[in-house]
């Protein structure tokens, strides 16, 4: 796979579940995320807050950084996670090869799709790989109420963001990529290895 001039979608993919998951933990974690529960006035969206709409940050990858948020929900990408944009390798080939960890500010850009849909998707750009070494970022989506909830149970990377045949559930090959379903908050979580985007789909 070639490295893109943009980075690729990836849509976070939230399949139909009956059970309630409780929380699971991850090789790289220490404590699981948390979400402020979503309000009644947002429940006519399928994310609590979000809009259709590009939201940007910068970020000082030396350090960890703030919740990057995007209505209630968010991107968490600790220190020294992300990879050298000039000089990292890029694609599924290096996900979980060693890399110099980037020094210098970074602007990330995510833009929102479908937020008031059961299918909402999220496209990040640059395109950039993290560093294997240390704790993975972690995406977290919050949802309006239980009952939008249950019919979302996996986060799949796809290397379109508006199509979901192009969907790949990653935690198939990569445990460390399983998507965990808080009913007590709304929410579901990933780590994740790179940019690109992720979409919701049954």
């Amino acid at each position: 796979m070639k490295k893109p001039t943009k980075a690729l979608h990836a849509l976070l993919s939230v399949a139909l579940v009956s059970a309630t998951i409780g929380l699971a933990a991850c090789a790289h974690d220490t404590t699981a995320p948390s979400a402020s529960r979503p309000t009644i006035g947002d429940a006519s969206k399928a994310l609590s807050g979000a809009v259709d709409q590009t939201y940007s940050w910068t970020v000082d990858p030396t350090k960890d950084s703030p919740q990057l948020a995007f209505g209630s929900s968010y991107l968490v990408i600790p220190a020294n996670s992300i990879c050298a944009l000039a000089s990292s390798s890029y694609g599924p080939s290096y996900w979980t090869a060693p890399c110099v960890p980037e020094t210098q500010p970074v602007t990330i850009t995510a833009t929102v799709h479908n937020s008031q849909t059961s299918n909402p998707s999220i496209d990040f750009e640059p395109a950039l790989r993290y560093n294997p070494a240390v704790a993975l970022p972690t995406l977290l989506f919050s949802v309006t109420d239980a009952a939008t909830l249950t019919n979302m149970t996996a986060v799949k990377y796809c290397a379109n963001a508006l199509l979901a045949s192009s969907c790949v559930d990653e935690s198939l090959s990569d445990a460390a990529l399983t998507t965990t379903v808080n009913a007590a908050n709304n929410t579901l979580w990933r780590h994740i290895r790179h940019f690109s985007g992720y979409m919701v789909s049954e």
